[in-house]
């Protein structure tokens, strides 16, 4: 009866093994694919990286041509620099404009709008930071 049950763990430890031997080369073959899936999705995502910029907000669910998206991307690029350069314009009127608000308020006013930015800066801060750890796993 001993030897029965000898036989019987022969028997398990063998089929373990044939399955593990079997099996371990078909695990090898998925991960090959799933390499090879890794390695064309980011192929393909180094050719939309490739591309010439975005299009507008909603054009991508209308099945745009390569041609029209080239179009737009030039369209886009013929008014980046006068885009550019209002931004940078606006950027140095809202300065201004602050600047002329903070010259009616008194002493005491502007320590405390000083304190209050700098406690909104500090607020602002870590959220930077968790948006630039969320930018760099992607």
């Amino acid at each position: 009866m001993t030897s029965r049950k000898h036989v019987n763990l022969f028997l398990a430890v063998f089929t373990g093994i044939a399955l593990t031997i079997c099996t371990s080369g078909t695990l090898t073959a998925q991960k090959k694919e799933s390499d090879a899936a890794k390695a064309s999705a980011k192929a393909k995502k180094s050719v939309t990286k490739k591309s010439k910029g975005r299009v507008p907000a909603h054009y991508g669910k209308l099945s745009l041509s390569k041609e029209q998206r080239n179009k737009i991307y030039e369209i886009k690029a013929g008014y980046k620099s006068q885009i550019d350069s209002l931004r940078k314009q606006l950027a140095e009127l809202s300065k201004k404009q602050n600047s002329e608000c903070e010259g009616v308020l008194t002493a005491t006013q502007k320590s405390t709008l000083d304190k209050i930015l700098a406690d909104v800066a500090s607020k602002k801060a870590p959220s930077k930071k968790s948006t630039n750890n969320k930018t760099a796993k992607k």
